[in-house]
């Protein structure tokens, strides 16, 4: 699933009552696993927080479901999201992280990550080289997990993206596909 698709759905205790709004998602860089969650509640003036560890997850669909109750989160609400750890990136902070190929050049920004829900591991992420007016990405391509060599201010991965090498796979492709053989 797709980290912008779980951002702001709702989360509910084991009891099916409504818990939260999901508002952050942790992300360690060195084992590119989801490490926990936070839960957002009230209002904008006075928002608080619930830090839900990836293990209490159950379920995640149309909501995401928890295995505690309500009653068991209250005295661990936070007054505000805390500071990342070492080793530890909020998933509001990855997106738009400048990624890097092995000869130095942008690839391109990241757009969104796929996140396997039952492994809370990251599968891909997206990037996108450029944007409309409007935000929507334009250019957009997948970079597998194991071609990400580290991560940290930048994105550096062991591939080279550039613009030359597609368009000539490109015209390769519609070159190829034009040929037809009418007798």
């Amino acid at each position: 699933m797709n980290a912008k698709d779980i951002l702001g759905k709702k989360i509910i205790d084991k009891q099916a009552r409504d818990l939260a709004k999901l508002a952050e998602i942790n992300l360690n860089t060195k084992t590119l696993e989801v490490t926990n969650i936070f839960g957002s509640v009230g209002n904008p003036l006075s928002k608080k927080y619930y830090d839900i560890p990836v293990s209490d997850i159950i379920t995640v669909g149309d909501y995401i479901q928890v295995s505690r109750l309500i009653e068991d989160l209250e005295s661990s609400k936070l007054d505000k999201l805390p500071e990342t750890e070492a080793g530890v990136v909020k998933l509001n902070n990855f997106l738009g992280k400048t990624i890097l190929d092995t000869e130095g050049n942008v690839a391109g920004k990241v757009y969104d990550i796929e996140i396997d829900i039952d492994t809370h591991k990251i599968l891909s992420i997206e990037l996108s080289s450029s944007s409309t007016t409007f935000g929507k990405p334009k250019d957009q391509k997948t970079v597998k997990i194991e071609d990400i060599s580290s991560i940290g201010d930048y994105i550096l991965i062991n591939k080279v993206f550039t613009e030359e090498s597609e368009e000539t796979e490109e015209s390769e492709e519609e070159k190829e596909s034009v040929k037809v053989d009418i007798k």
